[in-house]
């Protein structure tokens, strides 16, 4: 028996991206893919309410409505609500298109996001930045 799948969720407003992660990530783990805040913050709410976590959930910041910052905040708060201690909160990625490094650097300082990575991706950088944080290994 291999390592068990990682359970992975995505958010990714622009379609490209999001099939890109998707391509990247199979063979990884279980993918949810979400388009919008809104629907990540609702995923998370069921996988803790299934007591299913999600492993890591790579988060775009720019997406419409609400953004991803906003997202986050949300998605801390519901495992708060739900008892999750603090060393057991799901590590986010955040992804960022070149010019939003700044939003980057603030949700990577707000101590939510575990780390973050810019966008256009290289191939195998996001199995690498999974590797660096220990979630996968080779």
């Amino acid at each position: 028996m291999g390592e068990p799948m990682l359970r992975i969720l995505i958010v990714e407003d622009e379609p490209v991206n999001r099939e890109f992660m998707l391509l990247s990530l199979r063979g990884l783990g279980q993918c949810q893919a979400v388009a919008t805040g809104e629907d990540a913050v609702l995923a998370q709410q069921n996988a803790l309410e299934s007591a299913q976590p999600f492993d890591v959930i790579f988060l775009d910041i720019m997406l419409p409505g609400m953004n991803g910052l906003q997202a986050l905040e949300q998605l801390r708060a519901l495992e708060l609500r739900h008892e999750v201690p603090p060393e057991r909160h799901v590590p986010v990625i955040v992804t960022t298109g070149l010019d939003d490094d700044q939003a980057a650097s603030r949700a990577f300082i707000q101590g939510h996001a575990l780390s973050y990575m810019t966008k256009p991706f290289r191939p195998g950088q996001i199995s690498e930045e999974l590797r660096k944080l220990g979630l996968i290994r080779d």
